[in-house]
């Protein structure tokens, strides 16, 4: 209870904003709304009553998928004593509208950005505090990406009893960020998990692609996320074998 206790006063104490992440979150919520509803101008020519109204529901999907997102990384932060701040990669946001225009809508391109993690001062009392610890960086980095399957996951079993095109595009939304996010890219989720930990990176990334593979098929939820999870362990073991094993030699030279 008191875990929870001390939890409960950090949100209260640390979720709020700064302008800078408020003003990144704004763009970066406008241009990936505006990249899944560009095919949605007009069916046969261009109708700007009909974009605007396709763009203001695809910003309310990002938005909420994004609220969850950013809190699944500051909750993961805040239970190990850092706070996540989002921060928006402007390459990557090019990249993804470079894609979008050349494509024609046909090709989703999500490179928003990534966070950048702060000690809470006072909250690491009795931890190992001397520099940032790049596992628990890369766990709560990815805890944003394992939040967008479990989005995905939920609304897939929604939109199978009351079933809304909507949804259909939330879902899609969630497993291409997820897949995207996923990749060892900096300044990716990905990324701060694969230098933390070259082991876990290889599970959590099997685990998403097989999810997100999964859940786009008709198949049922629990299967695809049990099933996810047993690929995930299956590559971690392959991975280890023929990779991680010959690599790692231990923190000690060879005699």
């Amino acid at each position: 209870m008191g875990s929870l206790a001390d939890l409960g006063a950090k949100i209260k104490r640390y979720y709020k904003f700064r302008p800078s992440e408020l003003r990144d979150f704004i763009i970066t919520i406008l241009i990936l709304s505006f990249i899944i509803s560009f095919k949605e101008w007009g069916r046969e020519e261009f109708n700007l009553i009909t974009g605007l109204f396709n763009w203001f529901n695809a910003a309310l999907i990002v938005t909420l998928v994004f609220i969850i997102y950013n809190f699944a990384q500051r909750l993961a932060g805040w239970s190990v004593g850092y706070n996540a701040e989002y921060k928006i990669w402007v390459t990557g946001i090019l990249i993804s509208l470079i894609f979008v225009f050349l494509s024609k809508g046909k090709i989703w391109v999500f490179l928003p950005g990534g966070i950048l993690v702060h000690h809470l001062a006072g909250h690491r009392i009795g931890h190992f505090r001397y520099e940032i610890n790049y596992f628990q960086n890369g766990m709560i980095a990815v805890a944003g990406t394992v939040s967008l399957i479990t989005i995905a996951a939920v609304f897939k079993i929604v939109n199978a009893f009351m079933y809304s095109y909507l949804l259909d595009k939330l879902i899609a939304f969630c497993i291409v960020l997820a897949i995207y996010d996923i990749l060892p890219i900096p300044p990716l989720s990905g990324s701060r998990l694969f230098f933390g930990s070259r082991m876990t990176y290889a599970f959590m990334f099997s685990v998403i692609i097989a999810a997100s593979v999964l859940l786009l098929m008709d198949i049922n939820v629990l299967m695809a996320v049990l099933g996810s999870i047993a690929i995930g362990v299956i590559c971690w073991l392959l991975y280890y074998i023929f990779f991680e094993r010959k690599v790692w030699n231990g923190p000690w030279p060879k005699k």
